[in-house]
């Protein structure tokens, strides 16, 4: 005698059934339950017969079993656990319900992260550019020690003194002055009796030009 094996029936097609039932019960045609609910009626069926993979993923899938029950009358707070324990068992593919990266989002995330990178590097090299570039071109700064402007002697000479950046050229009336390591310059340039005009001018390779002007009246 060959013993009787009762089948097996899982959570998710005992729920199935029950809604399945109730719906005959109240003689509620499935096509008018998917019009009033707005939800297709193949995923109505698939909730019946307990194939939940058929649903969409996720929070879908879970608003769909969710809103077909409670249109039943399934209003037990069990009943509602239930539920919420299928739908969870079936979200693998929901990335609300679980912090999984898909593959292709492994490989999406780290492009981002070199774009920024690289365009941020982008960013720098400009600044610094546009800062370098800016600081070539500047004038260079020049100090005149002596003599100050309108400056009265008796002599028919006098020595220009001054500063300048180390690198410039100095010039006075277009005449080249030598400046040491530090920039510092001097030198004797000779006047006339009368109003004489010193120009002394400073400049860079690359950059504009300093003038600087002294007036010296020898009596």
């Amino acid at each position: 005698m060959t013993n009787f094996i009762p089948k097996q029936i899982s959570q998710e097609t005992a729920l199935g059934q029950k809604l399945r039932q109730t719906r005959l019960l109240k003689n509620k045609k499935i096509e008018d339950i998917s019009k009033s609910l707005g939800i297709r009626r193949e995923y109505l069926e698939a909730i019946e017969e307990g194939q939940y993979d058929k649903l969409p993923s996720g929070l879908y899938g879970k608003s769909f079993l969710k809103k077909y029950a409670l249109y039943l009358g399934f209003r037990s707070k069990d009943l509602i656990g239930e539920l919420e324990k299928i739908v969870i068992e079936n979200e693998a593919d929901d990335p609300f319900s679980q912090k999984i990266v898909k593959k292709h989002k492994f490989i999406i995330f780290p492009r981002l992260i070199r774009n920024i990178i690289f365009g941020s590097a982008i960013i720098a090299c400009l600044i610094y550019l546009a800062f370098y570039s800016k600081k070539i071109i500047l004038p260079p700064e020049l100090i005149i020690n002596q003599p100050e402007n309108n400056t009265l002697i008796q002599e028919n000479s006098f020595t220009v003194k001054g500063w300048t950046e180390a690198e410039a050229e100095v010039r006075i009336n277009e005449s080249i002055v030598l400046n040491n390591d530090q920039g510092h310059f001097s030198q004797v340039v000779n006047l006339k009796k009368g109003i004489n005009t010193l120009t002394i001018t400073a400049k860079k390779k690359y950059s504009r030009l300093k003038i600087e002007t002294r007036q010296i009246l020898v009596e």
